[in-house]
C-alpha cells in the first residue's frame, strides 16, 4: 500500500512516502510557510519517485497540537488529495507521534517513560507523558537512526497545555527507569528540565516526523477515517478567539 505522510504541525514540517517501508522523508522549509509550500511539497515529493496523486492508496496526517495555522493548512491539504481520488486517511496526535518517534531511536526499553514536550507559547508547552511496554523492533533491511519499526506505549497523562516548571517538577517526581524528552519545546527549557529530571535523562529536538507518522499509519489499517472525520486536535483555543471574548467584555466609554 502506498502512504502518503504529512506533518505541518511544527515550521518546518515534513512529509514521507511509505509502501512496506520508507521509500523517501523530507525536511519542509521553515523559513517559508506552510500555505507557500503546500501542495507543491507533496507533488514534488510524489513527481521524485515517479508518481502521482492517484497512485495514493492511503493519507495520514499529524492532527496537533502545535501551530494553529500549520495544522489546519495540513489537514485541508490532505483532505483535498484524499477526497479526489476516495481515500481514507489516519490521523495522529503530534505528541504521540513524538513519543513513537523516540522510542523507534532504539534506546527506548521496555519500562522507559517518554515524555513529549511540545513548544505552545505563550510561556507555555504542550505535553503528554507515556511509558514503553514493548519496545520497537529492528526492521530488516532498513538502516538510520530510525531503522525499527513502531514501539507499544502506554499513556500515562494524556496531553495537556502547562507552564513548562509545575509540569516538569510533578512529572519528574513520578518517573521510575530511564526517561526521554523529546519535541522541539525542549531547547527553550533545556536548563529546567535538566535541573528538575535526573542528570542521566535524555534531551532531544527531534527531527522530520512524517516517517513515524507513515509507519503508525501502515501498522493500523483500521484506525483510517473519511476525510471528512479528521478533527484536528488545537490543545488550547485559538488566540482570535480568545481576542473576541476579551474585546466582547471590554467595558466601554
Amino acid at each position: 500500500m502506498l502512504l502518503l505522510a504529512l506533518d505541518t504541525t511544527t515550521a518546518a514540517g515534513s512529509a514521507a512516502l511509505w509502501r512496506d517501508g520508507l521509500i523517501e522523508e523530507r525536511a519542509g522549509d521553515p523559513a517559508r510557510s506552510h500555505a507557500e509550500r503546500l501542495p507543491a511539497d507533496l507533488a514534488g515529493l510524489l513527481a521524485a519517485h515517479g508518481l502521482t496523486p492517484r497512485d495514493v492508496e492511503r493519507y495520514a496526517v499529524a492532527a496537533g497540537p502545535g501551530s494553529f495555522t500549520g495544522i489546519r493548512i495540513g489537514i485541508a491539504t490532505v483532505q483535498g488529495f484524499a477526497l479526489v481520488d476516495n481515500r481514507l486517511v489516519h490521523a495522529v496526535g503530534t505528541l504521540e507521534l513524538l513519543a513513537h518517534d523516540a522510542a523507534r531511536a532504539g534506546d527506548a526499553d521496555a519500562g522507559t517513560t517518554i515524555v513529549a514536550w511540545m513548544e505552545a507559547y505563550r510561556g507555555e508547552v504542550f505535553a503528554a507523558r507515556f511509558r514503553v511496554r514493548q519496545a520497537a523492533s529492528p526492521v530488516a533491511g532498513d538502516r538510520g537512526p530510525r531503522a525499527r519499526g513502531t514501539a507499544i506505549l502506554d499513556v500515562l497523562d494524556p496531553p495537556t497545555v502547562s507552564a513548562p516548571e509545575p509540569l516538569a517538577s510533578a512529572w519528574a517526581a513520578d518517573s521510575a527507569g530511564p526517561v526521554i524528552v523529546s519535541g522541539d519545546g525542549v531547547a527553550r527549557t533545556a536548563a529546567l528540565l535538566a535541573s528538575t529530571f535526573r542528570a542521566d535523562a535524555a534531551l532531544r529536538s527531534p527531527g522530520p516526523l512524517a516517517g513515524t507518522l507513515a509507519a503508525l499509519a501502515a501498522r493500523q489499517p483500521d484506525a483510517a477515517t473519511r476525510p471528512h472525520a479528521v478533527i484536528p486536535i488545537y490543545g488550547r483555543r485559538p488566540d482570535v478567539e480568545i481576542a473576541r471574548d476579551r474585546a466582547a467584555v471590554r467595558p466601554t466609554a
